[in-house]
């Protein structure tokens, strides 16, 4: 059936929200206009479950607060208490069991519910009529996992009720309305495990920067940007990372090179030893040069054809020499059941302190200290302080930087990461 002029604006408002989650409010708007309706409301509901996992609704703002934001809550609450007082409704609202009934068909409730079903029940007594929700046009779109994505259209009292026509018309619009919701789910998720990757990544206290064959930075860490900050003989000049040394320039952006073209080429021949570049970058300051490692992010990307959908990277690595590795002592204490003394130990000792130089700044005697030291042996399983610095880095432990405050800025376009429909949905 093709979608009737009437209809378009709300299918160009539906493409808006697929993409930007501030753009549903618009198409419900844009819905209930074409409908000459009061408001409407797009929910979905999980699997199994009678709760709201996502909620949008238009044109009930004043009602909304009235009822749920009486004691001055403000919005965000009382939209918050509306979902969940709908969320307990939903068992005895008639609409939603003729809904599951003819999932994918547009329902009027006064021509498949009926006047007395609707008016006996407690959705109708304790919101519906609080609201002048007389009339409703719904349709439910249930999904291969077992949620469902709800939408309906709602008249008052001084209206006409939803006929067969308005149906109809809404029929028109589920197609796009799959679409959308498909789009914004795919959306969100890669939204989701991009903010999960590189929300990992800043706990990590080495640096990381995700570049293009031609050296454009396109994602940093937190330790990377902390590096950025020094402006020590790295630089991020429109884009593109700068050495101070011209010649480590153009060491590093070779490196950065071949890593994208073995992932262009991946599978074409096997890794050998230059599956890395290790280079040092000279600081103008005078301080201990950085160290970086340049290594291919995605090297099969073609093997599962995805070369068309993004393009492939170079990972570099880059470590601050004066910032030491950090082992949280309280961590080690659990790990390894050590004592209070003898995790702070061996949390100076991993971060470069001698054995005397530890005691000095835990105020012990050297004796103490190296009592400390063996219990810290037998509990390890180790027999030397080489090996027990080697099995504490093996570890994960001295791998967080949480404690460490990040900096402020958030350079080379990097945003937070926005939810779509599907985040807020569970998808």
């Amino acid at each position: 059936m093709t979608t009737t002029a009437s209809l378009l604006p709300v299918v160009h408002k539906l493409l808006d929200a697929a993409t930007d989650a501030d753009k549903w409010l618009p198409f419900l708007e844009q819905l209930s206009t074409a409908f000459a309706a009061k408001g409407a409301h797009i929910v979905r509901v999980p699997a199994q479950e009678r709760t709201l996992a996502f909620s949008a609704l238009y044109g009930f703002d004043e009602t909304v607060l009235r009822l749920y934001g009486h004691d001055g809550a403000g919005r965000d609450l009382a939209f918050g208490r509306f979902a969940d007082h709908f969320s307990r409704l939903i068992p005895h609202d008639p609409r939603m069991t003729m809904l599951e009934r003819y999932p994918a068909r547009p329902l009027s409730c006064r021509l498949d519910i009926g006047q007395e079903a609707l008016h006996s029940s407690e959705v109708y007594k304790q919101l519906l009529s609080l609201a002048d929700v007389e009339y409703s046009l719904a349709v439910s779109l249930p999904e291969e996992n077992g949620a469902s994505t709800i939408v309906g259209i709602f008249r008052g009292k001084a209206s006409r009720h939803f006929d067969e026509a308005d149906a109809a018309r809404l029929g028109e619009l589920v197609p796009f309305i799959r679409h959308a919701v498909n789009i914004s789910e795919h959306l969100a998720r890669i939204d989701i495990q991009q903010g999960w990757a590189l929300a990992a990544l800043d706990t990590l206290p080495i640096g990381i920067l995700l570049a293009t064959r031609d050296a454009r930075i396109v994602q940093t860490n937190a330790t990377a940007r902390e590096v950025l900050a020094l402006h020590d003989g790295v630089e991020v000049q429109h884009g593109i990372i700068r050495l101070e040394s011209k010649a480590e320039e153009r060491l590093l952006h070779t490196a950065i090179h071949k890593a994208v073209a073995r992932a262009v080429h991946a599978g074409t021949g096997q890794p050998g030893r230059d599956a890395a570049d290790a280079l040092t970058i000279t600081r103008p300051s005078g301080k201990e040069a950085f160290s970086g490692v340049v290594a291919t992010l995605w090297d099969n990307h073609v093997k599962f054809g995805l070369s068309r959908l993004a393009e492939p990277l170079a990972t570099i690595f880059l470590g601050i020499p004066e910032q030491p590795l950090e082992a949280p002592a309280e961590l080690l204490q659990r790990l390894f059941g050590l004592t209070a003394a003898q995790a702070r130990l061996c949390e100076l000792l991993v971060s470069g302190l001698t054995v005397e130089e530890a005691a000095d700044r835990l105020q012990v005697a050297v004796a103490t200290a190296r009592v400390h030291l063996k219990k810290a042996f037998e509990n390890v399983g180790v027999h030397k302080q080489s090996e027990l610095i080697a099995k504490i880095l093996s570890t994960p432990v001295w791998m967080s930087r949480l404690g460490r405050k990040p900096p402020s800025a958030l350079p080379f376009g990097q945003r937070p990461v926005q939810p779509l429909l599907s985040e807020a949905m569970g998808g």
